[in-house]
């Protein structure tokens, strides 16, 4: 039996130290077989970590996509892309928009709601949206962004109108598989630095294509905007699109991404919510905290509420982190509740 690589364990062992690895070293941790022995180490030391800097604690979020029609953005890997998409547009009522808040955050334990717009977002109207979604949230859920490239004065009014932060990314094949520029898309998530807002991001869509060094560098240029939550999402090969039948990456080798991810930020203090997509159990082994419930439409997704496909609910959301051995949910004021069965059957609903 061959002996863990020395490099490798030096690595791991100046991560515990609070030295995150390089560029370079993520890299090298990324082209791990991710059934390696040195790979489950990587995955148990992002674990580790991450339980013992959060105090096992994990987050519950939830994403309201309110809107659709065919999206000018044209991405290549998305449900919404107006060559390819085969999704009616709609939108939801201000009822249907209020009951589906209600329904995320009555229980209070919700730590961030997202709420989605198309790329082309009409700013007047989602600025009323966001006043309807933080009158009828309570005060301990925040309200996050997730919408198309945006001014430093734009982001400003979102501010005002009661949002905390916003989801933003310079994707993987930004300009090449979309018709966005990654210029472009990094300079909205400095508008919304300038803005005083708080950035969530993740490295995404990852799909079988992605080398190690590409990998690496887009964790190094998603940890350079210093976000409060991070991540990693496979690409989901939606029906219909170009991306259809090129293959996808399991969630044992996404859940050695998030590791690495995970890694990568543990000289930063608080260590950043890390989430996946979609969610698994097995990324919760490897430095994940965090899961989405969704409802409305979603970009991987071809059904109109995603809710009764491919999201999942909170009640599903709370048995996974349960299961996954989190013995405290957080919520958005940093306080924490504790985790239990009897919790989650009492909040079911």
């Amino acid at each position: 039996m061959n002996k863990p690589d020395a490099i490798v364990l030096d690595i791991i062992n100046r991560a515990w130290e609070g030295v995150a690895p390089t560029q370079d070293e993520c890299a090298k941790l990324l082209a791990l077989p991710p059934y390696s022995a040195e790979a489950c180490a990587v995955r148990g030391a992002a674990d580790g970590i991450m339980r013992q800097r959060t105090n096992n604690a994990a987050v519950l979020f939830a994403q309201i996509g309110y809107s659709c029609h065919p999206c000018p953005a044209n991405c290549s890997f998305c449900s919404f892309a107006e060559d390819y998409t085969q999704m009616q547009a709609f939108t939801m009522s201000d009822e249907e928009i209020i009951a589906a808040t209600k329904s995320f955050t009555q229980d209070g334990d919700l730590y961030g709601l997202w709420i989605m717009a198309m790329a082309d977002y009409d700013i007047e109207d989602y600025l009323r949206v966001i006043r309807l979604v933080r009158e009828t949230a309570p005060a301990c859920t925040n309200i996050y962004s997730n919408v198309g490239d945006t001014s430093r004065a734009d982001f400003e009014r979102m501010k005002e109108a009661g949002i905390s932060g916003v989801y933003h990314i310079s994707r993987l094949g930004e300009g090449e598989v979309t018709k966005l520029s990654p210029e472009t898309r990094m300079a909205t998530i400095h508008n919304a630095i300038d803005a005083g807002l708080e950035v969530l991001n993740a490295v995404e869509p990852i799909g079988p294509e992605h080398s190690p060094e590409v990998l690496a560098e887009q964790i190094e240029l998603m940890k350079s905007t210093s976000p409060i939550q991070t991540g990693v999402m496979k690409r989901i090969n939606v029906p219909g699109t170009p991306f259809e039948g090129t293959g996808e990456i399991t969630s044992y080798e996404l859940s050695l991404i998030c590791a690495v991810q995970c890694l990568a930020h543990v000289d930063v203090s608080p260590l950043p919510w890390i989430g996946h997509h979609e969610p698994t159990p097995i990324c919760y082994a490897a430095g994940s905290n965090l899961i989405t419930a969704e409802t409305g439409v979603n970009p991987r997704d071809t059904a109109a509420d995603t809710s009764a496909n491919r999201g999942m609910d909170l009640t599903d959301c709370r048995t996974m982190l349960y299961e996954a051995g989190f013995t405290h949910l957080c919520k958005g004021d940093g306080t924490l509740v504790d985790l239990t069965p009897e919790y989650i059957a009492a909040h079911t609903h």
